[in-house]
């Protein structure tokens, strides 16, 4: 007679759940945790950043500008300084003693840090062709201090990486997905920063200067240069070209802010713009 192995039909040493069904979940749950635990520490941070003193902000902003400290004064920053300087006075009263850096770096890039610190890269100046567009640029940024954007970021950035590094590890594949994933989230909070500086600036600018000329010209230009589609600006930390355009153009129509003649860029600024193919971004 011959054996026959009789089929096992419960056995509870095998289990009929899917390893990877099993694993997802789990990643899941711990993801859920990290997010409902970020939201409420974002919600901290929110409520506690503007109540800083400026001494606390002028203290981080050492942390970050050292680099720029030592960055030799030139005629071409003296200017930058000076249109500052006249933006500033204009501006709300927040403590603040506002300071450009000029960087020699072809990137397009400028950045609000703490303690009143707004470094422009020349390559952005190689893309601007007036005092007026220049002075947006420069507003942009003094709307960012004006809504504290710049430690609200800081703060939730690291309310993430601590949470993270805590539960997963430094270097944990987990922590990395995990971040990466609640950070594609935050683009949008940033996008809405971007375009309420955007508005902070157009106000501005019309206070300092008696109307907004020169506002969306930089704008125009890099939507002539993107080459990204719309659906990827939904990653983006900044808005679609043309959507930023099209909102300061509503607001300037809402307002009733005139448009004059803008004021040429300045020699020195000119000169940096020409000079080494800085600001060439072909």
């Amino acid at each position: 007679m011959r054996y026959k192995a009789r089929e096992l039909i419960n056995n509870v040493n095998v289990s009929r759940a899917s390893p990877v069904k099993e694993l997802f979940i789990l990643l899941g749950g711990v993801f859920g945790i990290i997010l409902a635990v970020y939201i409420a520490l974002g919600f901290a941070v929110d409520l506690i950043v503007p109540k800083l003193p400026p001494s606390i902000e002028e203290s981080l902003g050492k942390l970050f500008t050292g680099m720029y400290e030592n960055t030799e004064q030139s005629p071409a920053g003296e200017r930058l300084q000076e249109i500052l300087d006249k933006l500033s006075d204009e501006d709300i009263d927040n403590g603040l003693d506002y300071k450009v850096h000029l960087v020699l770096n072809p990137d397009i890039n400028a950045m609000a840090l703490p303690g009143g610190n707004i470094v422009i890269f020349s390559g952005i100046i190689g893309e601007l062709e007036s005092e007026n567009e220049l002075a947006f640029v420069l507003a942009h940024e003094l709307g960012h201090f004006d809504n504290r954007d710049h430690l609200r970021g800081l703060g939730r950035g690291l309310v993430l990486f601590t949470i993270s590094a805590t539960l997963l590890g430094a270097d944990s594949t987990a922590a990395n997905f995990i971040m990466n994933s609640i950070a594609n989230i935050e683009m949008k909070f940033s996008q809405r920063q971007e375009m309420a500086a955007d508005m902070s600036a157009l106000e501005l600018l019309n206070r300092s200067y008696g109307h907004v000329a020169g506002a969306t010209d930089f704008f125009d230009k890099m939507s002539k240069k993107e080459e990204k589609g719309r659906f990827l600006y939904y990653f983006a930390t900044h808005p679609y070209p043309e959507d930023r355009i099209n909102a300061i153009k509503k607001e300037i129509e809402e307002k009733g802010y005139q448009v004059k003649d803008k004021i040429p860029l300045d020699v020195a600024l000119s000169n940096i713009k020409d000079s080494s193919g800085l600001g060439n971004t072909e």
